[in-house]
């Protein structure tokens, strides 16, 4: 895009402060009240106009939002709103998706910008039409990517659908499933430990060291994953994971988050902030366990445990573990469940694929409009 002449903000976009409100928590105010993370409230007057770009003035300052509709913001945000004919609102909008706003950034702590120094950016300014076809280009790719992570979120209900239709609620055991204590149904329960030296002995690659920040509910999360060697391994073979071991996370702010070990992650220990939860597959079946303890019922059951006695710092002792009560439909019927779930979880592989494709042509295009 460098054929295009360049201006700075300071010539075609103008800039509102925020200012601060008291929130009004309901939506009888007729104007929405905005921070850089979304909608926090309602106001009773605006003080941007509509199809203006929010971005954080403070704290989440590389968060570009998009607003149709006249608005409030406050003071830890600013409006933006494209002078006169020549610049395109949505064009500008893209522009700060793809600026790093944090290259501006000169605080320490927290970081923070400046009007000054936001007047001083420069951009590309192709002819108005040129810049509206950007735009609609660009949100047709965003409007593929976003329906694509939607059928992701509605497998995901789907299999949640369809537990509670096969089990009910586990709390409630609202059908009448025979209730066991995970000590009788498991062959191991148990969490490992951080190795000596700890974060900064990890290695490049190696024998995979899971940690809580990749257990999700439902999900294993594979961005920071670490590894360890040979030697501090066999320091944590009394934690060795297998395949179909439910890892479920024991302390801390993260605490009861749990999901089943994905084969390509083997070999594998844990630390000291995840349980290793290895059934008696005779009895009960991994997907089943798994995502009953990912109801929002067993969740709530999960961390009222976690925060019981006071502890300043939730956790789950491996006794309590032990101890959980857990209803048991008949085996066929949890391995008819974990066939569905498998079924469901490669149409999700296939959306998985779809969205990253989608990612790289939308990042592909952003790359072609805004770098020189």
């Amino acid at each position: 895009m460098s054929k295009w002449e360049k201006v700075k903000w300071a010539e075609v976009v103008e800039i509102k402060n925020g200012k601060n409100q008291k929130k009004v928590e309901d939506n009888t105010g007729k104007y929405p009240i905005y921070g850089s993370g979304g909608i926090m409230g309602y106001a009773n007057d605006y003080l941007c106009d509509e199809n203006s770009v929010v971005i954080g003035r403070k704290g989440s300052i590389n968060k570009p939002i998009f607003v149709t509709e006249k608005f409030w913001n406050v003071d830890t945000a600013f409006g933006l709103k494209a002078k006169g004919d020549v610049l395109d609102s949505k064009y500008l909008y893209y522009f700060c998706v793809n600026f790093n706003f944090e290259s501006l950034n000169t605080t320490v702590t927290i970081p923070s910008l400046t009007k000054s120094n936001l007047l001083n950016i420069e951009m590309c300014l192709p002819p108005i039409e040129t810049q509206k076809q950007i735009a609609k280009t660009l949100d047709t790719a965003a409007e593929l990517l976003a329906m694509r992570k939607q059928q992701l979120t509605e497998l995901d209900n789907l299999i949640k659908s369809v537990f509670y239709e096969m089990f009910g609620d586990p709390i409630l055991n609202d059908k009448g499933w025979r209730v066991d204590n995970l000590i009788n149904i498991t062959t191991k329960v148990g969490s490992g430990a951080t190795p000596k030296g700890g974060k900064e002995s990890y290695q490049s690659n190696g024998i995979s060291l899971i940690r809580s920040m990749n257990v999700h509910n439902g999900i294993f999360k594979y961005e920071q994953l670490a590894y360890i060697n040979d030697e501090q391994a066999n320091q944590l073979n009394n934690v060795i994971v297998e395949k179909k071991d439910v890892l479920i996370n024991i302390t801390g702010a993260s605490v009861a988050r749990s999901c089943i070990v994905p084969d390509d992650v083997l070999p594998a220990r844990v630390n000291q902030h995840v349980s290793i939860i290895r059934l008696n597959q005779d009895i009960a079946n991994s997907e089943y366990i798994s995502n009953m303890f990912t109801t929002e019922s067993y969740q709530k059951h999960l961390l009222s445990i976690a925060g019981a006695g006071g502890a300043t710092r939730e956790a789950i002792t491996k006794q309590q573990l032990l101890e959980l009560s857990v209803p048991l439909p008949p085996l066929h019927l949890q391995n008819q469940f974990a066939t569905i779930v498998a079924k469901i979880e490669e149409q999700k592989a296939l959306v998985k694929k779809a969205i990253e494709e989608t990612q790289t042509l939308f990042d592909s295009l952003m790359a072609e409009y805004f770098e020189d």
